[in-house]
């Protein structure tokens, strides 16, 4: 993970600005806080990184790309792609029932199914 990744600008400069109000108004704790402020550096900018991906997350889109929160009542291209693809799927599951229900009632499998069993044909 670089240097970069961990830095978050806001609290780099939150903390450059405690430090400078510490060196003017309490030299002696200025020094004995810089420790504190550097070793805080990291987590206060991953809490401030993890925040601002939950407000992301909350519209759906990344800061880039441009998406703009969709009206109520209208589906978005994902959500009809993911309906087209459960209707599939439901089609898929009827047609495969439908198999297994006709090979339950034939009382002679195919003839692939009874060589892979080692099964004489029992027709006439």
């Amino acid at each position: 993970m670089s240097l970069s990744m961990c830095l978050n600008k806001k609290v780099l400069i939150g903390l450059g600005a405690v430090a400078v109000g510490l060196f003017l108004f309490r030299p002696g704790w200025a020094v004995a806080a810089l420790p504190v402020l550097i070793l805080a550096v990291c987590p206060l900018s991953m809490i401030f990184m993890m925040r601002g991906m939950k407000g992301q997350g909350a519209n759906g889109a990344s800061p880039g790309s441009g998406a703009k929160p969709q009206a109520a009542g209208t589906a978005s291209a994902s959500e009809i792609d993911r309906s087209q693809q459960i209707a599939d799927l439901q089609s898929e599951l009827r047609r495969l029932k439908a198999i297994n229900a006709r090979q339950d009632s034939d009382p002679y499998p195919p003839a692939a199914d009874r060589a892979d069993k080692n099964v004489a044909d029992p027709r006439p």
